[in-house]
């Protein structure tokens, strides 16, 4: 016959122990998932640079192409002009472009074969290693990188 009634302890809500049992378990999975999470923020992070970086190297045929001067990496990589207002390569802060052998674009666009690996320290699984087809300066992923 108390169906529908609540009791005094049913309506006074929930008691101390229980409310800190509760923030105990909510923070304890924190603790074990926030480090995953923050990891995974980091690897999107290095990943979204390193795709930065695959399209400057795209683009720089057609821009060495406009200016109509040659260019070679990595002797080049360092003026902070190329002749279109910009470097050669924009690196973000923790990246590293070893370039071997030199990579050399004429002035109408046409490269040389090459290997490009780029290395990321704050996130070594994000570096990986591409090849430059001569004539043609088509880019090629060879291998992920794990430094």
């Amino acid at each position: 016959m108390m169906s529908g009634v609540w009791t005094e302890r049913s309506a006074a809500g929930f008691t101390l122990l229980e409310v800190l049992f509760v923030v105990f378990i909510v923070g304890l999975l924190t603790s074990l998932l926030a480090p995953r999470i923050g990891a995974s923020l980091s690897s999107f992070e290095a990943v979204s640079q390193r795709r930065l970086i695959e399209d400057q190297l795209l683009q720089l045929p057609r821009r060495v192409r406009y200016i109509g001067c040659g260019l070679e990496l990595p002797r080049d990589q360092g003026k902070k002009d190329i002749g279109d207002g910009a470097p050669a390569l924009q690196l973000p802060e923790g990246w590293t472009a070893d370039i071997q052998p030199p990579l050399v674009i004429s002035p109408v666009g046409a490269c040389s074969a090459a290997v490009i690996k780029l290395v990321c320290t704050d996130s070594p699984g994000a570096s990986a290693r591409y090849g430059i087809h001569e004539i043609s300066c088509e880019i090629e992923k060879l291998a992920d990188v794990a430094d």
